[in-house]
């Protein structure tokens, strides 16, 4: 399968279910409720996060339908690594931070700790400086149950991870050795410890990419745990070759995309990244533990 074009996507997505030409033409609030009806996955460009994101979440029903005043509220970001294409844009994890706390959210956690300088790299920086200082990162770990897990009966977790009223999933769309694509589903590896991704990757704890099937297994597995309630998909520059650290080769398919159907939303942007979904097992997986939709025909984009 070849990425298709995003005016491609866009026409796809207005002809499903019979709706007409001249979507541009209606009131806004009509068209945010049409869109929020019809689709199961929103893009728009990336240049400009302060921009972009807003309108992005106001077409899934803006950011007060995912936090209520006095929520807590959890980043899952993906920032170990240095080179560009392979970590999260810290531009549109700030944007999003902001606006959860603008829309009420008590307390503001990056599972994960960031590694040293990303903050500094966003252009938001010393603008975002106050809400930056205030961030809770995880710690303390406890061992959570996975009801219906195949390969994995258990994680060791972020107790945060558990605590928090609200999970947003932002990583970034790339290439991974062990698993041909990471984002979302991936991405819940950040939350675990270093033991317990140890032995997703193979039984006997040998950090190794060579049991694809088992470690995509087991990180269907993980995402049992917990869904996000909204996920956010970083696809401005994107690794397309030895991930998931680098260096590497890089795209810019120039989009962020949201959701709520985190299967859908890695399967939509694996193809931006000129992958075949069904190549990929990850997918495969988590489909079996019906954690969304894989059918890349029966996903509707809208692009804004």
């Amino acid at each position: 399968m070849k990425p298709l074009n995003r005016r491609k996507f866009i026409r796809r997505s207005i002809t499903i279910g019979g709706i007409s030409v001249g979507l541009s033409l209606m009131p806004k609030i009509m068209w945010a409720n049409l869109v929020n009806t019809e689709s199961d996955i929103f893009t728009i460009a990336s240049e400009s996060p302060k921009e972009s994101i807003p309108r992005l979440i106001e077409s899934l029903g803006g950011i007060d339908s995912f936090v209520t005043p006095g929520n807590s509220v959890g980043f899952l970001v993906n920032s170990p690594w240095v080179y560009q294409g392979f970590y999260t844009n810290p531009d549109i994890v700030l944007v999003l931070m902001k606006m959860c706390k603008d829309a009420g959210a008590s307390k503001i956690i990056c599972y994960k700790p960031v590694r040293d300088g990303y903050w500094e790299e966003s252009r938001y920086y010393e603008e975002m400086k106050p809400l930056i200082e205030e961030i809770v990162y995880g710690d303390e770990r406890v061992i959570i149950d996975i009801n219906g897990g195949k390969e994995m009966k258990s994680a060791e977790v972020f107790k945060v991870f558990m605590e928090t009223d609200v999970f947003i999933n932002v990583p970034v769309a790339k290439h991974h050795n062990g698993t041909i694509y990471s984002g979302i589903l991936k991405n819940l590896m950040g939350v675990s410890s270093r033991d317990t991704n140890r032995h997703m990757h193979s039984p006997d704890g040998e950090y190794t990419y060579s049991k694809t099937v088992y470690l995509s297994t087991c990180i269907a597995d993980l995402n049992l745990i917990r869904k996000p309630d909204l996920s956010v998909i970083d696809a401005g520059v994107c690794a397309i070759s030895n991930g998931p650290k680098g260096p590497g080769d890089t795209i810019s398919p120039g989009l962020i995309i949201a959701g709520t159907d985190p299967l859908a939303m890695d399967v939509y942007a694996a193809t931006l990244l000129g992958m075949e979904p069904e190549d990929i097992y990850t997918f495969t997986a988590a489909k079996e533990l019906g954690l969304g939709k894989s059918d890349f025909k029966e996903i509707k984009i809208a692009e804004l």
